[in-house]
């Protein structure tokens, strides 16, 4: 589910469930309009969709667009290791990255959104052959 979505918006995903306790660290990466390799991880506690929502904010909400336009621009101020040359479109990939990053984070809040809406249903058999619905939690 969270794979499917991310790879609608664009994104390469790799997720490691061999984590501890449980937990999926996810890698996501995409290329940014001036070709950069973007990438970040993010880590789904005990198979909560809440909890890597939580760490995806985190990691959007700390995402410095100036410093990140900084570690890809030499001593001059111009793009190294394949940035732009312009140290203006340097800035500017960084702000498309974090709109990335934006994006995907309101397609994972959307899943969430959809698994809170759902009511779940299980069927009890009661009594000779009567059956009947019970609503159950979504989890």
């Amino acid at each position: 589910m969270i794979v499917r979505c991310a790879e609608d918006k664009g994104w390469k995903v790799d997720a490691d469930t061999k984590q501890s306790k449980g937990s999926t660290l996810f890698e996501f990466s995409q290329y940014t309009p001036a070709g950069q390799d973007f990438s970040f991880r993010a880590t789904m506690k005990a198979n909560h969709l809440d909890s890597l929502i939580i760490d995806m904010e985190e990691y959007h909400e700390g995402f410095d667009v100036d410093s990140e336009a900084y570690l890809w621009l030499d001593s001059n101020g111009h793009g190294k290791n394949g940035a732009p040359y312009r140290m203006r479109d340097v800035l500017d990939d960084m702000e498309e990255a974090e709109k990335m990053i934006e994006t995907l984070l309101d397609a994972i809040k959307a899943l969430e959104k959809k698994k809170k809406n759902q009511t779940w249903f299980c069927y009890i058999q009661v009594g000779y052959g009567k059956t009947i619905r019970q609503p159950t939690d979504n989890e």
